[in-house]
């Protein structure tokens, strides 16, 4: 057998182990960055789902202020309380009906988010959930308005009202 060739057998079965050694002693260093790794994208994910939920959280609350910050709902509401003597009657003649629809309208939109997800539920019961109650008894159940239109918010407000229950929202954790 050629010396040279038996050397060069020699050198690459010597540099194979050393590759074999530097992996094996490697190993388990590059596992351990690859758990830290995966815990990382796993912390990451959930940092984006809390700022999401966050984000819903604070369109729901900013939808749900509307009522007592847009200036339509604003008017619509001041003339539907002066014309009902205070709220005591709403069938009488000076209560214009394009003002209930106005409110009912903006119930629907809110009824619509929450059915699609784009609001949360429990933070609209809780904080207009005696508003859409109202609405629909005061406006809706008693004939003034047609429910054409707003079966979103009938619908939401047959789910809360058929149970008393109340409701929270508590943040997951």
């Amino acid at each position: 057998m050629d010396p040279f060739a038996l050397a060069a057998e020699w050198i690459t079965a010597i540099g194979t182990a050393a590759i074999a050694i530097a992996a094996w002693v490697q190993f388990p260093l590059i596992s351990k960055q690859v758990r830290a790794l995966s815990q990382q994208i796993r912390l990451s994910r959930e940092a984006e789902q809390n700022t999401e939920r966050r984000a819903r959280e604070w369109e729901t609350i900013k939808a749900c202020e509307r009522y007592n910050f847009d200036p339509v709902i604003e008017a619509a509401t001041l003339r539907v309380w002066n014309a009902s003597d205070q709220c005591r009657d709403y069938k009488l003649p000076a209560v214009d009906k394009r003002d209930l629809i106005v409110v009912l309208n903006y119930l629907d939109g809110i009824a619509i988010g929450v059915a699609q997800g784009l609001y949360i539920e429990t933070i609209v019961r809780d904080h207009i959930g005696t508003l859409f109650h109202h609405a629909v008894v005061k406006y809706v159940e008693s004939g003034l308005v047609e429910t054409a239109g707003i079966e979103a918010t009938l619908a939401l407000h047959a789910k809360w009202f058929k149970s008393a229950r109340p409701t929270t929202y508590v943040r997951p954790a």
